[in-house]
């Protein structure tokens, strides 16, 4: 690589960006965008609307305290069939059979059993906080103290869906704008090409590997400073800045990667908007299906930016850190060595 080549380039192309409305509507789309967040809800409703079969009319729910029956709302049925029918017809979320030895068995020391009846469709997350939050209720009415306060830690997604859609939503935007600065590199190539630029570059000492590394500079400085203004409009600046920093920057690297193997593989404007649009679709998918709660995400882990999105998520909204996505970390930087090769690979085919 010789960096006065770079230099050049990377000087020719900060000023050619700086004229081009492309540039400028990747921009200010992907930042304007992101003011959706604001029209999101900042708070999550986890009320747990439930139906009770008390068939012994039990002592049970007589002298609960609020903070056992916050964020819970009881309906009694008159029967254990009602109670099946409400939760089939999504009118409660789950319900609880209390049997009919229920005070017995706490008068005489034991400890009762109680029955949660859940839907087939409910997540495994809800399933769990719903069987926790029934056996608190028994407990407390056995023991008649109030359980230990439990530190939670959560591996993985998080289905139960405790983090507001507004903070849920900050790594789809984030995914935008650096999708969309691979859409507007990609057609800057392509514009280049048709010029003759491109062309004239690699008649001077430049290689292919030095017009790459200036554009793909440039390129990351945009995205990079893209996805910061946003941060920063979203208020979303938070967790291991070390690990966000380091997620943004081989996502921009991403981004950029792929636009300029994209442009190399295209010869003109209208077909960069077919080469590029199909992508850019697909790589956007993992991001989307960030509002649909409990989806299998499976389906999209081919995609390379589902593991952008998930460290972002998981750094954002979960505390993680470095040792908790390193190995999502690891799977992008490979993929940006892959892209950054392939488009080498695809200059040098086309202008040898």
């Amino acid at each position: 690589m010789r960096r006065a080549c770079v230099a050049a380039i990377a000087r020719k192309d900060v000023r050619m960006a700086m004229r081009n409305n492309l540039v400028l509507l990747a921009l200010v789309s992907g930042v304007l965008f992101s003011l959706v967040y604001y029209a999101l809800p900042s708070a999550t409703d986890e009320t747990y609307h439930l139906s009770v079969y008390d068939e012994g009319a039990s002592a049970l729910f007589s002298s609960l305290p609020p903070q056992l029956s916050r964020g819970a709302a009881f309906s009694f049925v008159s029967s254990e069939e009602a109670l099946h029918e409400a939760v089939y017809a999504g009118d409660a979320i789950a319900g609880i059979v209390i049997p009919a030895t229920f005070d017995e068995v706490v008068a005489a020391g034991g400890v009762p059993s109680l029955s949660l009846v859940v839907a087939d469709e409910l997540s495994t997350g809800q399933a769990e906080a719903l069987s926790f939050l029934v056996a608190t209720l028994a407990g407390y009415d056995v023991y008649g103290t109030l359980p230990v306060p439990l530190a939670t830690e959560v591996i993985g997604a998080d289905e139960a869906g405790f983090v507001p859609m507004r903070e849920q939503s900050v790594p789809f935007y984030l995914l935008m704008a650096l999708m969309m600065e691979m859409w507007t590199i990609a057609t800057l190539v392509v514009e280049e090409s048709a010029a003759g630029t491109m062309r004239a570059l690699l008649v001077t000492p430049a290689r292919p590997s030095d017009v790459l590394t200036a554009k793909t500079l440039v390129g990351g400085v945009y995205a990079v400073g893209v996805v910061f203004v946003i941060l920063l409009l979203t208020r979303s600046v938070r967790g291991d800045l070390v690990a966000l920093f380091l997620g943004i920057v081989l996502g921009a690297l991403l981004a950029v990667s792929l636009g300029l193997l994209l442009g190399s593989l295209t010869e003109n404007i209208t077909g960069s908007y077919m080469y590029v649009s199909i992508p850019l679709i697909v790589l956007l998918l993992p991001g989307l299906l960030l509002f649909i709660p409990d989806i299998s995400h499976d389906a999209v882990r081919a995609i390379p930016t589902y593991y952008l999105v998930d460290a972002f998520g998981q750094v954002l909204n979960r505390g993680a850190g470095i040792a908790d996505v390193w190995r999502s970390y690891l799977a992008i930087a490979c993929l940006d060595v892959v892209f950054f090769v392939g488009g080498i690979a695809a200059i040098r085919r086309r202008y040898r």
